[in-house]
């Protein structure tokens, strides 16, 4: 976290439930800022109640970029937003204005503070010849495969997370790199390049956390989720929503296909949510930003503006 300098970048980040929606806006509304969204949950246009998206009435007050961006059945991955996300910091920043960044994303958000790796456009035929490969192999097979070329990475993937494994086998194949060491080095499109990064993690009390993730759940079954997901799957979303709808979507899925009782699938909802809540903590313990124990968002927002060097902009 850099101390110096004219050119501010504010970013909030921590695990779900943490109060990062509220506090962004609130940070951003005091400097006339502008908010980018590192939460890879709200990109979809059709999913909406489920990610907790910010409400119409502040998005109407600060610009927020990154939300509503995509339909569900396209492309957008890391490394586009890694692009896309620079050249919107450096947009805002060129326009005089403070740049806050916030989200839940911890990948999305190590995207802008590190740098990501890109393939080069003219290996992208030979990426799509190895994808096709390795989609013929079974998950256990890519596993062992990349067990021998890559143990390091893999503690940072589960076993049966095949994607990432795909992901991690195909970069190889074609740099001869390691992901885990490509992880490691600068990417292009880092915004420490941009000016001086303030970098906050967000955190509550566990209980408090797990209270606020309860509450939240109920509030979203109130407020149509159940319905929300029966329209989609009306439209033939279903194979997308189970592929990339967070968690809530395959397990309302299972309600409506009567796969799972209604009391067990809000149980299995918020299970699954506090498990996410902790895999986030560990995640963000090992990113270069200042813990802060969230009190009261006024609270919260004072003491950011004041490490921070912000003032208030009339």
């Amino acid at each position: 976290m850099k101390i110096d300098g004219k050119k501010k970048i504010i970013i909030i980040g921590g695990p779900t439930a943490t109060g990062k929606t509220e506090i962004g806006f609130l940070i951003a509304k005091r400097v006339k800022g502008e908010i980018i969204s590192a939460d890879s949950r709200l990109f979809y246009k059709e999913i909406t109640i489920g990610t907790d998206k910010p409400p119409e009435w502040m998005r109407k007050q600060i610009p927020h970029y990154f939300i509503d961006i995509i339909s569900i059945g396209e492309e957008f991955n890391v490394y586009q937003f890694s692009k896309e996300a620079f050249l919107k910091t450096e947009e805002i920043l060129k326009r005089n204005k403070i740049p806050v960044i916030a989200g839940g994303s911890g990948l999305y958000l190590r995207s802008l503070t590190r740098g990501l790796f890109s393939i080069p456009d003219d290996l992208r035929e030979k990426q799509k010849e190895i994808r096709n490969e390795l989609e013929r192999e079974k998950t256990d097979v890519l596993y062992k495969k990349l067990k021998k070329i890559d143990p390091e990475i893999l503690k940072k993937i589960h076993p049966s997370d095949r994607r990432r494994i795909r992901r991690a086998l195909e970069v190889f194949y074609l740099t001869g790199k390691k992901m885990s060491q490509l992880q490691k080095e600068k990417g292009k499109y880092s915004i420490e390049k941009l000016g001086n990064i303030y970098y906050f993690i967000l955190i509550r009390d566990r209980g408090e956390i797990y209270r606020r993730v309860e509450e939240r759940i109920e509030k979203m079954l109130k407020c149509g989720w159940e319905e929300e997901v029966r329209k989609l799957l009306e439209k033939g979303y279903k194979k997308y929503l189970i592929e990339k709808g967070p968690i809530g979507y395959r397990e309302i899925i299972g309600y409506i296909e009567e796969k799972t009782p209604y009391e067990e699938m809000v149980r299995l909802i918020k299970k699954k949510t506090k498990d996410l809540v902790r895999r986030q903590i560990t995640w963000f313990k090992k990113e270069n930003g200042l813990w802060i124990n969230v009190e009261s968002e006024e609270k919260t927002v004072e003491k950011i503006m004041e490490i921070s060097g912000l003032k208030n902009v009339n």
